[in-house]
């Protein structure tokens, strides 16, 4: 009996309320932990409730600085798959409104991670690598001899009738002869099949399974992702991010690591490289912007070494698959594809694809080039394939399935047809031919419409269709509001197949969801994610990295050369957007802070000449740069602060914000994690973050002077952590040339025509261009015109003059390649040197004077030809290194065309 002194028995966390009928991943059927759950169940009873809390808010705070995203379709829930890109990523809205994100979600992950012990999951990864297998072997078939279509194994309708099979598929990249004899043991004795199948070069090198558990602890798969599956990116990044905000309990529990999955995976493509396989060059290929695949991408090609690559990024010259760069074409040995196998080349597949590339069909066939997965490798995870696995694994390999999928009806067939008319009301209705052509229609969702459509479309077109079976999910225990409640499970598993085998990575990405039919989606539509654990039940060895040292020796080089003409686009137009973002903020900080003043705004000479720089930015109406319109109106005070969130302008502070982000994303794996987090940042206070009640002149103020801050922070990391190659010369380049239009345009919209007191205007001139400082310690308190004009145009020392400026392009332009062809000046470097003549020969006297006609003609001229001369020299340097670009970008707000 205890007595008052004794100590009350610690409240385990892990006793949640658990349900009955559903298998429950952490708590055995008599209500105890299972002994895999142990580490977990002891940590998590000392942090407590309180310390589940924290780390949930840790967890929220390092995905939100490493910006893990995922990019969803608005118009389709369902977003995973070659039919469910959006189509633009980040893009101006033509109606008038400013450059927009297209919807992205911040990725969730579960405090809590999913645990499986090591022998449970050495027997989940028997059946996933049979089934690897298995498809290899009907794939290699349904490519090469059909024996399994000819014996009606499988109907003729998943091949034939199928739109995603083209005849290019058939024996692509395959052994020349037709086919190689595969012997298994059968009843009579050995029996020899007819199949293409390369073990050395697999049509399958990744795949990923969506597996689920079911009522009585069996495992089931509910679907095969064979084109190129989703998800190593995320899986990763929850690994990383729990194991930060959980540490210890990660090592004290014996994990088995991810790195050893992603090793193999490395050498395997360089196995596959036709030449140079010391180093090869292995490149990733992505659909680009707007891509639910785009942070996972830059992600995977960061944390591998690879070189993430766009359609319009290769070319195919001299029998070879080229990266086109700045300094040439590079020869690409292996190419990683994430894009769909009908989008692949345009020349073969589908003709209004831009996300491949023309000849790559005829590299595969010469074998100038290994890719990943096999083109075609897409017909293996066709819905309709499910009900005929289990024969034809028979056929071709002789075993019995291990893992079986769940159960599935082709409507081709007229009995099956007939079963799943009559089990309408408790089947799931999906594609046969893709696994993600649409959202499934689950039943409970159903209206009577649908249902009754769905049954006519069915009827007219059963070949469309497959049904099937809903299961029961396993249970694992969740931190939600301050509990742990039991939610469903689903994994998706991973699969390297290679020359020695299949091995499968110990854990997968799982997620759960408190309704089991949400989890028919995608990985990116939206569930709460868990790190799966995989306990060994021995200690792990934490030394294998990615990092470990290669027994080759690699050369030492200079890089620099070898940068994409497309990257080389976005880092120019990262550095205009930064520094248009920098101009404008500037010029609105000073005008609103001396709007915020004691000075009436009537007595303020300055101030209708600082609107009319803020109009001529595109940040105001044009009509406030008229001085006949000022009455009709919205006044100053209101509107001044108000345009600082206004998103309605398809120019201005946030289009330059939005452009900024939409060109760090684009080369998010080349850009440094800390750089990303600038843009970001700068992101959620000028576009996302909710406008101040009122959008009064302070809030207005505080919010200029944090994106000012944060745009110093990325001009500092780029002094000081970028190294001198031309990715670096392409940044500064895009700052200079923008940095000499909008200050030749400030200068031409307040100084051409002199005010009354030009002190007070000279004074705001400095101010907004950072100058001001430089000013007073050189001239004191006095302030006046030509001073002014000297440190702003003449002034070489300045890095605000013009002057600085175009000295500055004239260098960065003699260190960018030249063709060798080359032996005069070109049209880019003929702009600029016509440009900075005209500064040499300026003096800062007569600029500031004025003519009889009462204006500054001189200086007027010269900001004029600026002016004009910016966009011209920016078409230039595009015409010279990035006209192969599919589209061009614009800072006026115009409609955006792409270029021949």
């Amino acid at each position: 009996m205890s007595t008052a002194a004794d100590p009350s028995p610690p409240l385990s966390l892990l006793q949640y309320e658990k349900q009955g009928g559903s298998y429950d991943e952490a708590r055995a059927d008599d209500g105890s932990i299972r002994p895999h759950w142990a580490a977990i169940e002891k940590t998590f009873n000392q942090i407590g409730p309180e310390g589940l809390d924290d780390r949930s808010t840790q967890i929220e705070q390092l995905i939100r600085e490493n910006g893990l995203t995922f990019q969803v379709d608005a118009r389709r829930p369902y977003s995973e798959g070659d039919e469910s890109q959006t189509p633009g990523g980040l893009s101006p809205n033509q109606s008038g409104g400013v450059l927009q994100i297209e919807p992205s979600r911040p990725w969730q992950l579960a405090t809590v991670p999913i645990a499986f012990s090591d022998s449970d999951w050495q027997v989940l990864a028997n059946g996933l690598s049979q089934r690897v297998r298995i498809l290899e072997t009907i794939l290699a078939d349904l490519l090469g001899p059909q024996n399994l279509v000819h014996e009606r194994i499988i109907p003729p309708e998943l091949l034939w009738g199928n739109p995603r099979f083209y005849r290019a598929y058939h024996q692509l990249g395959q052994p020349s002869r037709a086919h190689a004899a595969v012997t298994r043991s059968g009843p009579d004795g050995p029996m020899h099949i007819d199949a293409v199948i390369d073990q050395a070069n697999p049509r399958l090198h990744v795949t990923a399974f969506d597996i689920v558990r079911g009522d009585r602890g069996r495992w089931w798969v509910t679907g095969d992702r064979t084109r190129a599956p989703s998800g190593l990116g995320y899986l990763l990044e929850n690994r990383i991010v729990l194991s930060r905000a959980l540490p210890h309990l990660h090592r004290r529990a014996n994990v088995r690591r991810l790195a050893p999955f992603f090793e193999s995976l490395r050498w395997h493509f360089r196995s596959l490289a036709p030449r140079s396989r010391d180093n090869p060059r292995v490149a990733l290929l992505t659909p680009g912007p707007g891509s639910y695949r785009e942070f996972e991408d830059a992600y995977l090609a960061r944390y591998l070494g690879y070189t993430l690559v766009q359609g319009r990024d290769l070319a195919v010259r001299g029998q070879r698959l080229n990266l086109k760069t700045l300094g040439g074409l590079l020869p690409i040995e292996v190419l990683w594809r994430h894009v769909s196998d009908r989008k692949c080349d345009p020349l073969e597949l589908d003709p209004m694809s831009h996300e491949g590339c023309t000849g790559l069909m005829q590299m595969i066939r010469e074998k100038q080039v290994a890719v990943a997965n096999s083109l075609g490798a897409a017909l293996a995870e066709m819905p309709a394939l499910l009900p005929f696995l289990q024969a034809s694994a028979k056929r071709l390999l002789g075993e019995e399935v291990m893992l079986p999928s769940v159960a599935t009806y082709w409507c081709g067939h007229d009995g099956p047809r007939q079963h799943v008319l009559d089990n309408m009301d408790s089947l799931i209705i999906r594609s046969a031919y893709a696994i993600n052509d649409a959202c499934p229609s689950v039943p409970d969702n159903r209206t009577p419409e649908e249902r009754d459509r769905l049954i006519q479309q069915i009827k007219s077109q059963p070949h469309r269709f497959v049904a099937q079976e809903k299961l029961s999910h396993s249970l694992t225990p969740v931190w939600v509001d301050g509990k742990l409640k039991p939610w469903h499970l689903t994994l998706r598993s991973f699969q390297l197949q290679s020359a020695s085998g299949v091995e499968v990575l110990p854990g997968g990405l799982a997620r759960v969801s408190p309704k089991s039919d949400l989890l028919g989606r995608s990985p990116t539509s939206g569930q709460l994610t868990q790190d799966c654990w995989v306990i060994s039940d021995a200690p792990v060895d934490h030394e294998t990295t990615l990092l470990s040292l290669e027994p080759e020796t690699i050369k030492i080089r200079r890089s620099g050369a070898e940068l994409p003409s497309r990257v080389a686009e976005h880092l120019f137009w990262l550095g205009r957007y930064v520094e248009r973002c920098e101009s404008i903020a500037r010029l609105l900080r000073t005008t609103l802070t001396r709007l915020a003043g004691e000075v009436e705004l009537d007595e303020m000479s300055e101030m209708p000449r600082l609107v009319k720089a803020l109009a001529a930015m595109g940040q105001l109406e044009p009509d406030y740069a008229i001085a006949e319109l000022e009455g009709g109106l919205p006044q100053l005070d209101s509107m001044l602060p108000a345009s600082v969130f206004d998103t309605s302008t398809s120019r201005g502070l946030q289009a330059s914000a939005v452009g900024a982000l939409r060109n760090a994303t684009a080369v998010r794996d080349r850009i440094s994690l800390d750089a990303y987090r600038i843009f970001r940042s700068l992101h959620t206070e000028v576009v996302v973050r909710a406008r101040p009640r009122g959008a009064n002149v302070i809030a207005a103020i505080e919010r200029l002077n944090l994106s000012i801050t944060l745009l110093l922070g990325f001009s500092g990391l780029a002094a000081e952590s970028l190294t001198r190659t031309h990715g670096w010369r392409f940044v500064l380049l895009g700052r200079r040339i923008e940095r000499a239009h909008q200050t030749a345009e400030l200068l031409l919209a307040t100084l051409s025509d002199p005010v009354i007191n030009e002190s007070e205007l000279c004074e705001a001139i400095l101010d907004a261009t950072d100058s001001l400082m430089t000013y007073r310690s050189r001239y004191l308190a006095i302030v006046q015109p030509a001073p002014t004009i000297d440190l702003l145009v003449t002034d070489e020392s300045n890095p605000r003059s013009l002057h600085f400026q175009l000295q500055d392009i004239e260098k960065l332009l003699i260190d960018l390649p030249t063709s060798e062809t080359q032996v005069d000046l070109g049209v880019d470097e003929r702009i600029v040197s016509d440009l900075m003549k005209r500064l040499l020969k300026a003096d800062p006297y007569e600029l500031s004077h004025c003519s009889d006609a009462g204006r500054r003609e001189q200086l007027t001229q010269l900001a004029e030809a600026i002016c004009d001369g910016m966009p011209k020299l920016a078409t230039a340097v595009e015409a010279r290194y990035l006209i192969h670009t599919a589209q061009a970008q614009t800072l006026t707000g115009a409609k955006i065309n792409a270029t021949p």
